[in-house]
């Protein structure tokens, strides 16, 4: 967590009003731009390493949201000449329906050890929802569930597809799969994809890795390394991950038609994280949120990059309305 600050005149009033403010919805008051990425500052270590964001409940009904109606059998046009449906796409192409939507998926979960440092372990359970499978990965590994469910829609678009195939539950993050070799089937299935991409950010903070937080690095726009890069400080953990897991920055053509495609040149997979957070769940710099460590009681309110210890009952009775104490590293 970041540098602890002094809470001087930081009185009940300030906080119940600060509060007031925070709760707001994050809703944006113009669009968003390009312009407002940070290579350097993707997602922050408060926003991303926090456990306890969504509840199982806000989890399915977001995913219900995005999907109102899977088209379970492919009856919709496929916008494709000669296969007047999705199911013959689908057909022709080894994945024929019924097709099984995100929100209404479901699996067995096998169990995981605890590991320190990176997870505290998985029970294996019947017939698990998705929402159920990213909520207890989210606080075995304290990763922010938002984040997990940014990662899905960002590497296989599970979230918002109405008619997805097996493959985009095969490798759901992206896990295992790199940009020059087939992926890897040990790491195959929702589950294991799900877990396996939350203990992999927490195993870059134990270092290692090619980007490093603190310090300046070379950051390639492309897997074609004659379309360069530019070097970037990183400014915290969360975003070294991001870049240890897609090692690719948007370029400016990317980030000019920020919703769409760029040049021959761009890589969208860093760029398309950030965004989607940001239009789903608000700025990636940092909210308020309320946090303390597994092994440290103290409370602590979170406000962008800054933490102010709670040690008034009162206070934290006021506070409450931002939501549970989600726990961190």
């Amino acid at each position: 967590m970041s540098k602890k600050y002094p809470l001087r005149v930081f009185g009940l009033a300030v906080l119940s009003s600060l509060a007031l403010l925070v709760l707001a919805s994050p809703q944006r008051i113009q669009a968003l731009s390009g312009h407002e990425f940070r290579a350097g500052n993707i997602i922050s270590d408060s926003t991303f390493f926090s456990g306890s964001t969504m509840t199982i409940g806000e989890i399915q009904r977001f995913l219900d949201a995005k999907v109102p109606t899977c088209d379970t059998y492919g009856t919709k046009s496929s916008g494709r000449a000669g296969y007047p449906t999705r199911a013959d796409w689908g057909r022709a192409n080894g994945a024929a329906p019924p097709y099984v939507c995100l929100k209404d998926y479901r699996q067995n979960t096998p169990t995981r050890p605890a590991e320190s440092g990176l997870c505290k372990g998985y029970t294996a359970a019947s017939n698990q929802t998705a929402a159920e499978i990213i909520y207890y990965v989210s606080e075995s590994c304290g990763i922010n569930a938002k984040a997990l469910v940014v990662l899905l829609q960002k590497e296989q678009s599970l979230i918002t597809d109405d008619w997805p195939w097996p493959i985009q539950y095969r490798s759901a993050t992206g896990y295992g799969c790199p940009d020059t070799a087939p992926c890897d089937a040990e790491y195959y299935g929702f589950f294991n994809q799900v877990y396996a991409a939350a203990r992999q950010f927490k195993h870059y903070n134990q270092g290692g890795y090619n980007h490093k937080a603190y310090m300046n690095n070379y950051i390639r726009y492309n897997p074609n390394a004659a379309c360069g890069g530019s070097t970037v400080y990183i400014q915290n953990q969360a975003t070294a991950g991001l870049y240890n897991y897609t090692p690719y920055q948007p370029n400016q053509a990317a980030l000019n038609n920020l919703y769409g495609t760029g040049d021959s040149c761009s890589a969208y997979g860093n760029r398309n994280f950030w965004r989607l957070f940001n239009d789903w769940f608000g700025s990636t710099d940092g909210g308020s949120y309320l946090l303390r460590t597994v092994d440290d009681s103290s409370v602590y309110l979170i406000v962008g990059n800054y933490k102010y210890p709670i040690s008034d009952i009162n206070i934290m009775n006021a506070i409450s309305p931002l939501g549970p104490v989600g726990f961190v590293s």
